[in-house]
Parts: C-alpha cells; structure tokens; sequence
C-alpha cells in the first residue's frame, strides 16, 4: 500500500473543516446517556423497574469502545500530518490533557474531600474502599487503567487513563499510517489478538470488560480502528453502510445484552465504522435527522460528572428523606435532570474557558501559532 502524504492530508482537512458529523455527534451523547443510564440503574436494584433495567443494561459498559473509536478516528483527522516532530507532540499532548484533565482534577478533588471527611470520621460511606488515599498518585498521573486494584473515586475517569495511553502512542501510530496504512489495520487486529491470547494464557476476565486493570490495552483495538477509519475514509464512504446504521444500533440497544461479549463489541464497532461512512459519505439517517448532535459538546462533561451528581442527589440528599418506595426512583430521575444543567454550567464556565486559557498559555511559552482546526466530528473527549 503506497504511503499517505501529509501534504495530502493537510489539504484534505482544510476542504472538510465545514463537514458537519451528525452521526457521530449523535452516537457520542446516545453512548453517554447510556452509561447514565447503567451506572444509575444501581442506585435502584432493589426495586422491578431497577433490577430490570440493570439486567438489561450491562452491555451498555461497551460504550465506551465506541467513545475509543470515535476517538481514534477524531484525532487522526485533526492531527495526522501535525505530530511530525518534539514540538508539534508536546503541543498535541498539552491541547489533549487541557481537555481531559482539568474536570477529571475537579471530579478527583470532590471525591478525595468525601475521603477526608470520612477519615475524620465525619462522614459514614457504604463503600469505604472505594477512597483510598493510596489510589490518588495513579489517579492524579492518570495512571488508574493499568493495575488498580478497584474501581476508586470518580471511577468512569478509567478510560481517561486509557485514552490517555492512545494520545502517547499515537504519533508513532500516525507515522506508521502515513507511510504504510494498512499497517495500521494490522496494528488494531495485533492488539484485539495480544489482548485474546492474555485472556487464553491468564484466564482473566474477557478484554471487553477490562477497566482498572488493563483498561488501557482495552483501548487499543477500538483506537487503533478509528485511526484506520480515517486513513481509509475515502473507500469507507463508498461502503453502503448506512442503511445498517440504526438497526444495528437499535439491536444493539435492546438485544446486546444476549449475545457473547465479542459479538456485542464487534457490533459496537459495525456501528461506528457505519456512522463514519454516514458523515464522509454526506449519507443522512433517521439518527441524524433526530437532531441529537447538537447535546454532542455535552458527552463528556455528561461522562465525568454523573457519578458525582448522583453522590451528592442520591446518596447525600437522599439521607434527609424518609425511607419510602419510590424514594430513590425519584432521586434517580431528579438526578438525571440536575446533570443536564451541571453539564452545561461545567463546560460553559469551567472546562471550555480553562481549555482556553491552557492552551493559550502553551501557546505563549512555545510562541506558536493557532491550533489545527477541527474537522468532521469533535472526539468524546473534545469540545471546540
């Protein structure tokens, strides 16, 4: 396979800095709403409608993959061609944790004060080990996806820790598809192989359901993919896969639950190799036409903050409340609602302007121009 000129590449990205992703967008806050959704759903297992909603809801885990796909595909097409040296990957990694970390800190803090309170015995907690002061050195080096011994603190900040280990590597991956694409498909099946052949060998727990312990080579297959997805758009599109979208999102959706855990992620990744095919083909589908990318800046604040809304709505203010059915129903859903208005609040006045400020800073030490624009579709962990 002949290499990909950067110049190419470049070229390409300015053409397309217009193009509209309403399928991505659209998967990103759907993917969001539904780890919600699963994570929430605990709160209420001791009810019907609870019980039945987490019985039915554990594949929704896998969102998370296609938040590494779109990932992947995202910062290939904002950044290939522009991480060629020192100074371009510093840059390139500044503007990622000017995204990532600031909230992740935030969410951290709002946790390790809960972990102060109750060892002063000021707070009582039904999982006390889940605030360990010996997890905040892995969790403040974005460390806590590669051997944590539980899930602590904020615990969906795993996948940051993941995305995070994508962001190293990716440059090299990005100098490797630029000269040699296919090599990047390889990259991706040689990941999914390595980590099904540890599974075989260790008989650990299947790769899909890795979090704080190899959460990060989790990661690889599905980033791996998305970075291909960019480098192979152009025969991607010429794919008909739209017409597959939404049927395959909505059986994911209802019947996931039933099929082996591969399966339900080599679905995740049909759906985003069709969502990719939508947006560079200019296919538009009923999930487009629903509108839903518009909530699409709000996925990762949406991510970062309903474990600490549901803390504070839940488990706080549901200690002042008598002991009634359908008490906690109530909570669920008041803290469903609470999280759409904390969501917006934390990136309009927190997130988007501290990105700024970071990132103009990095700029003025480094004395270096704008930022690359941004094209087809923002990541999950991307907002401007």
């Amino acid at each position: 396979m002949a290499s990909v000129d950067p110049a190419t590449v470049v070229s390409r990205r300015a053409s397309d800095n217009e193009v509209l992703s309403p399928h991505l967008d659209a998967l990103r806050i759907l993917a969001s709403a539904g780890i919600v959704i699963l994570h929430y759903a605990n709160y209420i297992e001791d009810t019907a409608a609870g019980r039945f909603v987490f019985t039915y809801t554990q594949h929704f885990n896998l969102f998370v993959d296609l938040f590494f796909t779109i990932s992947g595909f995202v910062i290939a097409s904002q950044y290939l061609g522009r991480v060629g040296n020192r100074a371009s990957i510093g840059r390139f990694l500044w503007r990622r944790l000017a995204r990532i970390y600031p909230l992740h800190i935030a969410t951290l803090a709002f946790y390790v004060l809960i972990a102060v309170l109750l060892h002063a015995g000021l707070v009582r907690v039904e999982n006390a080990a889940r605030y360990p002061f010996s997890d905040i050195p892995a969790q403040i080096l974005l460390l806590h996806a590669f051997n944590g011994d539980r899930l602590t603190f904020n615990f969906p900040s795993w996948s940051l820790s993941a995305e995070m280990f994508c962001y190293v590597l990716f440059p090299l991956v990005a100098l490797i598809g630029l000269r040699r694409p296919v090599l990047v498909i390889v990259l991706a099946v040689a990941a999914a192989a390595g980590n099904t052949l540890f599974v075989h060998l260790w008989g650990t727990s299947p790769w899909p359901d890795w979090i704080n312990q190899g959460g990060e080579f989790r990661a690889l297959p599905a980033f791996f993919l998305g970075v291909a997805l960019c480098l192979f758009r152009d025969r991607v599109a010429r794919v008909p896969l739209g017409v597959i979208l939404l049927p395959a999102f909505l059986l994911f959706i209802v019947a996931g639950w039933a099929f082996p855990v591969m399966a339900s992620l080599g679905l995740v990744y049909l759906i985003a190799i069709a969502a990719v095919h939508c947006d560079v083909a200019h296919v538009t589908t009923p999930l487009a036409r629903l509108g839903l990318g518009r909530w699409a800046y709000l996925t990762y604040s949406t991510y970062m903050l309903h474990m600490p809304v549901a803390t504070f709505v839940v488990t706080v203010v549901g200690r002042f409340l008598p002991h009634r059915p359908g008490v906690p129903l109530a909570l669920v859903l008041v803290a469903m609602v609470v999280l759409v208005f904390v969501s917006m609040a934390s990136f309009r006045l927190f997130e988007d302007p501290v990105r700024r400020w970071l990132n103009a800073a990095f700029d003025r030490r480094r004395d270096l121009g704008p930022p690359p624009a941004t094209i087809l579709a923002r990541s999950p962990t991307e907002a401007s």
